[in-house]
């Protein structure tokens, strides 16, 4: 039910429609006002929930990017010490090749004047490769206590060893050269 306004008397019609007019525009604009105001709340509250999700995975990327920052560094670190090592072994091969070669070459000389004895040759048994021991001597000692000593054999008759390709070797009964095939007979 609508209440009647008591106007005083004398007040003209217009002005009363003039500022109902102005009230409902007031009372609109405020509906509107709340309804945006609500609108706002509401985003705002979506928004908050978004900031702390982003937050969150913020915090979690930032672990995961701490821990494998971590990783990487202890990797770099032990990469490293494995280039180290390499260059270390590296060392060792050349060393060993070294030696390797100086006894292949002693014991090619020693082969020829083992043939040449053979052969009936009766040239003197003069040692023509001291040069030869004396690298095999200084590979020796430079590789020092890194490995097992490789000493050379006092038999003239030393060959290769089946596994190694210019290492010497040793049948069973001790003695050095090359070994005879068996025939077995019953």
């Amino acid at each position: 039910m609508k209440q009647k306004a008591i106007l005083p008397v004398g007040f003209p019609l217009t002005q009363l429609a003039l500022y109902t007019e102005k009230f409902e525009e007031f009372q609109n604009t405020l509906s509107k006002s709340s309804e945006v105001f609500t609108t706002f709340k509401q985003e705002m509250e979506k928004m908050t929930k978004k900031i702390k999700k982003l937050e969150k995975e913020t915090t979690m990327y930032r672990s995961r990017w701490e821990s494998s920052n971590k990783a990487l560094l202890e990797m770099a670190e032990e990469k490293t010490l494995r280039d180290k090592e390499l260059e270390g072994l590296q060392v060792k091969i050349q060393r060993l090749e070294k030696l390797c070669r100086a006894l292949q070459s002693e014991r090619n000389d020693l082969n020829k004047r083992v043939q040449d004895l053979s052969a009936g040759s009766q040239a003197p048994l003069t040692d023509s490769g001291p040069e030869r021991r004396a690298e095999a001597a200084n590979a020796s000692k430079e590789q020092g206590s890194e490995g097992p000593r490789v000493q050379t054999p006092s038999s003239p008759r030393a060959t290769e060893a089946p596994c190694c390709p210019g290492a010497l070797s040793t049948d069973p009964s001790g003695q050095t050269g090359p070994q005879e095939p068996t025939s077995i007979t019953a």
